[in-house]
């Protein structure tokens, strides 16, 4: 996981208490940098507008994600205003609890007037010593983090658009303008090729280490190695263009000519590189912003039932989850891929996501414009027989959801959905605000 690197500035007024503000800097920078942060930061006060912007300008070139403004004392509005209108990060107003340096007072004007020239800020109150303080600080950061990765990232499709799916389709300058994500095309058929020049030895010997680290293997020897030379080709083409995230459409031209991709993608989930199946746009987006939050590996999977008594959200995949979300990778076997999907054949994972904390997500457009399904829940292992009420060769992951079943329903935008291991509802809503994306929560 990328480790957020913020600018801490403490701003004051040379007639003020500034040894106070310098007390409260160094302490907040202890704190911040205690949390995990990477902080840039100057021992020096802002005094003055210049020095203000001066310095936020040298974090910027340094690489932070976001600004925080500790108001040290009362302070002039436009130190902040000027800066942020040039800068253009995210940024933290914070105040402190702290009658005598009259911070509050400061950050209260600065606050207004933020608010009444529409620049969007993140407003908090509380002590450097305060670890709810700290932890919301550090929250925000994560999520301008993403954002600025984003900013700067390429996303490979190749192919086009699956089986008539509106929800996976996307605009590349909407895509562009909200995340700033460049987004190139790739033929499948360049994938095929690159798998036929990939030599038997090299995908023997990948073949050996997946016979070594997997459970039972169901495929004949033919199917799994293309299945190796399709993700051995992947991988090359991803490295050499320089794709930080990909989408693959898959059915029916690889599937059908070559190989079904599934184990190429959860291959390649395992190594980090987020890829969506059927060239899932929204999908990929969705799953980048969850990898980069927790550095962990992402689920994409068809919502394919939901206990409306009990609460239990049942995802299904055609194969290609990423091993990483099972107990360990002895519990996955390789499964045959079913004729229907695959007229070559391919290798699909099967088993069931590991029990844990989860958090579900999705983008999806309303009207053209993105909103975020952000939920939470449990995730429940049950034995792979129950896999056959679906699919006996898929992998599966069941949740208990916390919210209301029938609001999850209503809020599901897509056939597609994504899941990742730990609590990262507020990070999500720091995106959601960052972006100007609406947040629905169930």
């Amino acid at each position: 996981m990328i480790t957020p690197k913020v600018g801490l500035i403490t701003v004051s007024l040379p007639r003020e208490e500034t040894k106070l503000a310098s007390k409260w800097d160094r302490l907040a920078h202890e704190k911040l940098k205690g949390a995990g942060l990477e902080v840039m930061h100057r021992e020096e006060l802002a005094l003055t507008v210049q020095s203000t912007l001066e310095t936020a300008k040298e974090f910027r070139d340094g690489g932070a994600c976001c600004l925080i403004f500790l108001v040290g004392t009362w302070v002039y509005t436009p130190q902040i205003v000027t800066t942020v209108e040039e800068i253009h990060l995210p940024f933290i107003l914070w105040a402190l609890p702290d009658p005598k340096s009259f911070s509050l007072t400061g950050a209260g004007v600065v606050h207004g007037s933020l608010d009444e020239l529409g620049i969007k800020h993140k407003f908090i109150y509380g002590s450097p010593e305060n670890p709810e303080v700290i932890d919301e600080i550090a929250k925000y950061s994560k999520a301008a983090m993403v954002v600025r990765h984003l900013s700067k990232s390429r996303f490979g499709m190749f192919g086009g658009r699956t089986g008539g799916m509106y929800t996976a389709a996307a605009d590349m300058t909407q895509v562009k303008h909200v995340f700033g994500v460049e987004y190139d095309q790739v033929d499948q058929h360049r994938l095929i090729i690159e798998a036929q020049n990939v030599s038997d030895g090299k995908a023997e010997e990948v073949l050996g280490r997946i016979k070594s680290e997997f459970g039972r293997i169901e495929p004949h020897h033919d199917v799994m190695i293309r299945s190796v030379k399709l993700y051995l080709a992947l991988k090359k083409i991803i490295s050499e263009d320089g794709y930080d995230f990909v989408g693959i459409k898959c059915m029916p031209e690889v599937a059908d000519d070559y190989a079904s991709c599934c184990l190429a993608v959860s291959l390649i989930n395992d190594d980090g590189i987020v890829t969506s199946c059927e060239c899932d746009v929204n999908a990929a987006l969705t799953m980048q912003i969850l990898k980069l939050l927790t550095g962990g590996p992402v689920l994409f999977a068809d919502v394919n039932h939901i206990d409306m008594e009990k609460g239990v959200l049942r995802l299904v995949n055609c194969g290609s989850m990423p091993t990483g979300l099972a107990k360990s990778r002895k519990d996955v076997d390789l499964g045959r891929q079913y004729e229907y999907l695959s007229k070559a054949g391919g290798a699909t994972t099967v088993f069931c996501c590991k029990s844990g904390r989860v958090t579900l997500a999705r983008l999806a457009r309303i009207k053209g414009q993105y909103v975020m399904q952000i939920a939470a829940g449990e995730a429940i292992e049950y034995p792979k027989e129950k896999f056959k009420e679906a699919r006996g060769k898929w992998p599966h992951s069941f949740v208990k959801l916390d919210g209301d079943p029938h609001k999850f329903l209503q809020n599901c935008r897509s056939n597609h959905h994504h899941m990742v291991y730990g609590d990262i509802k507020e990070e999500l809503l720091a995106v959601c605000d960052i972006l100007n994306i609406r947040p629905v929560v169930t």
